[in-house]
């Protein structure tokens, strides 16, 4: 899962990169005309999510590695995962607009 989305983080970022260099928004509405684009909107939403997902796996693993204590490990995953929950519904919210 941690090389799959790197390699999505890396699509998504050489796409950014390719979009802006052909052509930077200036101001806020450029931004969100080129953000309200359907398929824009869902790249972005899956970045997120993989960023997510790639941040779990190592954080997961560095938790393992270093954390012997059992309690002490489940309560650190259990911080990682709220806290993950918590950035991916704010970005949920971000970019899913309850209008």
């Amino acid at each position: 899962m941690q090389r799959l989305s790197a390699l999505y983080l890396l699509v998504f970022t050489l796409y950014v990169l390719v979009q802006l260099a052909t052509g930077v928004p200036h101001s806020y509405e450029e931004w969100h005309a080129w953000m309200a684009g359907g398929g824009v909107r869902v790249a972005v939403l899956l970045f997120f999510v993989a960023l997510l997902v790639h941040a779990w796996v190592g954080l997961r693993d560095v938790v393992i590695d270093y954390v012997h204590p059992l309690w002490a490990r489940l309560a650190v995953l259990a911080a990682i995962i709220a806290g993950e929950v918590a950035i991916g519904l704010w970005v949920a919210l971000i970019l899913v607009p309850l209008e």
